[in-house]
């Protein structure tokens, strides 16, 4: 898509829309996240400004998210060039310096490869009229375009590579906990020994300190010094959010799920049990404890190769300082779904296809336990914290804390808990204390039930091959929401109070099949 000046009316701009998935529900609510107009042609004046062109000649969004719009940038002299513009999900203001610092640090102070930023501003008041970055194009091509066909010997190589970048993004240690800034960008910032003061360690940047009404609970972002406190400051932050800000669902409303989910008390008693848990099961061994920077989402679309070498890792948006063993995690190429498979069975008996999967699992298996391996040397600590007893579980434990109220954030953090629990002996660090929580009969089997309750409800919505967001591809969204429209028809049909279910289905506010992404449309149930 290529425009040289935005539509006339901005709320109907692909440029500033997002027109990259349609949604099944509340579709207003998605788009309205992600709509952020800008001034195209100051956008246009600054990138060429930026690569010493005389004007821009075209502008191109190549993709999009939640967090963000990335656009390419032609030059009359021929360069190309990468802009970012953040959607109104993300933090104003802390999320663009800080990922513009990160860039910085990491190309400047360790030597890694990642795209030149060729300017910025985290200030809207400007001719761009939104905050934005410009950089450089990744050379080469995306990992994921050639991973498949590659040979044995050539996905080693680049796992080699891979694991020799991230030690070397993990050999400084920070002394402190939260988001990497320059000086003169944010107050009560933390020094980082060693290193050019132009650099310092300031509040979390990432997005779970600062949706919703969280960016007006100015506290419980860091800086932090330890561990615990950070820990606990995730539990706390939440704590604090659902007393002053959480909305439970309606009982009539169809994306309801749990009575649980939606009692403020039923978060808080736990995040209570979690706090009281969190000091003992921190890790026993001090040197995973070390503030290190690791990427934050790490797939084969944000690692670029040319003649089978790395050349450039983008996207570290919401990159941050923390604890070695909760930073340290498998890049999600090599991650596996399923058993992993040391040793390859007999072939015997095996269609072609099972042959193939078997090959792949296996290969795969030896691929993640050879980037694994490769950090005894690198970096011991990289290799206790991947390698640790219940280092997932040790992870999830905290991330969850941080997410209960969202969609069924509740239940999986109880189920960390109940897993702790389960395995005290093997996951505290104090093995004089015992496990300060329980869990009695009735509330096991009550979250056994929920579980039960929320794969039903899974299972039944792939059986209309509906995801659980009801985010879709475009060219799906009719078929798909006919599928709900009909859905919507035998639930009114079947329902013993028509206009309960009228009511309840009109909460859903289920997407019109013939309504388009610019100018959505709720269903006329």
């Amino acid at each position: 898509m290529k425009s040289q000046k935005p539509n006339e009316n901005p709320l109907l701009d692909p440029l500033f829309n997002y027109t990259s998935g349609r949604w099944l529900w509340d579709e207003a609510t998605h788009l309205r996240k992600r709509h952020q107009p800008f001034n195209v042609d100051g956008l246009k004046t600054v990138a060429s400004k930026s690569v010493n062109a005389r004007c821009c000649t075209s502008i191109t969004k190549l993709s999009e998210g939640s967090y963000n719009k990335v656009f390419l940038l032609m030059m009359d002299n021929g360069v190309q060039a990468i802009a970012r513009i953040p959607n109104p999900y993300l933090p104003p203001r802390v999320s663009t310096a800080s990922e513009v610092a990160t860039l910085d640090f990491l190309r400047t102070e360790l030597d890694i490869p990642v795209p030149r930023v060729l300017a910025w501003s985290n200030n809207k008041d400007q001719s761009v009229e939104a905050e934005y970055i410009i950089m450089e194009m990744a050379p080469g091509e995306e990992l994921g375009k050639s991973w498949m066909s590659m040979d044995i010997s050539e996905r080693v190589n680049i796992v080699s590579q891979l694991a020799n970048i991230q030690a070397r993004a993990c050999s400084i240690d920070f002394k402190s906990y939260g988001s990497l800034y320059y000086r003169g960008d944010i107050d009560g910032c933390l020094d980082i020994p060693g290193i050019s003061d132009r650099f310092c360690i300031g509040p979390s940047a990432a997005m779970s300190f600062w949706e919703a009404e969280r960016e007006a609970m100015d506290k419980y972002r860091g800086p932090w010094t330890s561990p615990e406190s950070y820990a606990k400051d995730v539990a706390r932050r939440e704590i604090e959010w659902i007393r002053r800000f959480a909305k439970p669902r309606d009982h009539a409303d169809p994306l309801r799920q749990s009575t649980s989910q939606e009692s403020p008390d039923s978060h808080i008693q736990l995040l209570d049990k979690y706090l009281k848990i969190i000091p003992l099961v921190l890790p026993s061994n001090v040197g995973l404890y070390r503030p290190t920077i690791w990427h934050p989402d790490l797939h084969s679309g944000n690692i670029f190769i040319k003649n089978q070498k790395i050349v450039s890792i983008i996207d570290w948006q919401g990159c941050m300082s923390l604890p070695l063993f909760m930073n340290c995690k498998l890049p999600k190429f090599l991650r596996i779904n399923g058993p992993l498979l040391f040793d390859l069975p007999p072939a015997t008996g095996l269609t072609a296809e099972e042959k193939k999967e078997t090959l792949l699992r296996y290969e795969h298996t030896q691929l993640q336990r050879f980037y694994i391996s490769k950090f005894k040397n690198l970096d011991p600590h990289i290799f206790q914290a991947i390698s640790y007893p219940h280092a997932i579980i040790r992870q999830q434990l905290i991330d969850f804390a941080g997410s209960t109220w969202e969609d069924d954030g509740l239940f999986f953090l109880r189920d960390m808990m109940h897993n702790v629990w389960r395995n005290w002996d093997e996951m505290t660090s104090k093995p004089n204390e015992k496990c300060p929580i329980t869990f009695g009969p009735k509330e096991i089997s009550s979250h056994i039930a929920e579980g039960e309750i929320w794969n039903n409800y899974k299972v039944f919505f792939d059986s209309l091959d509906i995801p659980l967001g009801g985010w879709v591809h475009p060219e799906d969204f009719k078929s798909k929401a006919d599928v709900m429209r009909n859905l919507a028809r035998e639930l009114l049909d079947s329902a013993d109070d028509r206009d309960e279910a009228r009511q309840a289905l009109k909460a859903w506010k289920l997407s019109d099949p013939n309504s388009t992404s610019l100018c959505s449309k709720v269903m006329d149930i």
